[in-house]
């Protein structure tokens, strides 16, 4: 139950700091743990040369990669921008050029803190390309950059258009299903103890007539 609680509070936390007018990120953005899960707007350009695959990632129940790709903003600071998912069919950036967005250019997305590796994912393998888990610090080291690696930020789609890298959907939601967990362990706890009290009284070790 703290569990549901903590979840319902992260929820909560989130809407409202999604729904607040998106910030203007700037050299002054420093006040991280307030503006977590805020949108933000970012004005710059990418350096596609090095661009990250992201392993084992789903759009609509079909396996592709999430693109994650360096952004030299106007102050020359670097952040890794999350672009979304794009299918197998169109990982090597030559299959998919129109998505290489020259120039500057302005995006909108949301902040996020650095991933923490599953206990059944995979290490990273920078040498191999093998990448599965979003950790700045790990792409710093192995581009030898020196981006930000306190958050990322998650490009969010703008319109209706459908375009590669498919970025994320502005109503992202964090699943809550711990209520339900709750309940049914809690049912499958009284139902194993009526079990036992049923079976000791009917084989006279409960000391009943």
């Amino acid at each position: 139950m703290q569990r549901l609680g903590w979840k319902s509070n992260l929820i909560e936390e989130y809407n409202t700091k999604f729904s607040e007018d998106p910030l203007i990120l700037n050299e002054n953005f420093k006040n991280l743990s307030g503006n977590k899960f805020r949108r933000v707007i970012v004005e710059g350009t990418f350096d596609h040369n090095k661009e990250i695959h992201i392993i084992g990632k789903t759009y609509e129940g079909n396996a592709g990669f999430h693109i994650i790709t360096p952004f030299v903003t106007e102050n020359d600071d670097t952040i890794y921008i999350n672009r979304g998912w794009v299918p197998k069919k169109y990982l090597r950036k030559s299959s998919r050029e129109f998505s290489l967005v020259e120039g500057k250019t302005q995006i909108i997305g949301l902040i996020r803190m650095p991933q923490t590796k599953g206990y059944f994912v995979p290490d990273n393998e920078p040498n191999n390309g093998f990448w599965f888990t979003v950790i700045p610090r790990e792409f710093n080291k192995h581009f030898n950059l020196n981006a930000e690696k306190a958050f990322y930020i998650v490009e969010l789609k703008v319109g209706d258009k459908l375009k590669l890298p498919i970025s994320a959907n502005g109503e992202i939601q964090i699943p809550n299903n711990h209520l339900q967990y709750a309940i049914t362990w809690y049912s499958l706890a009284i139902g194993l103890i009526i079990i036992y009290f049923a079976w000791h009284r009917q084989n006279g070790y409960l000391g009943l007539k």
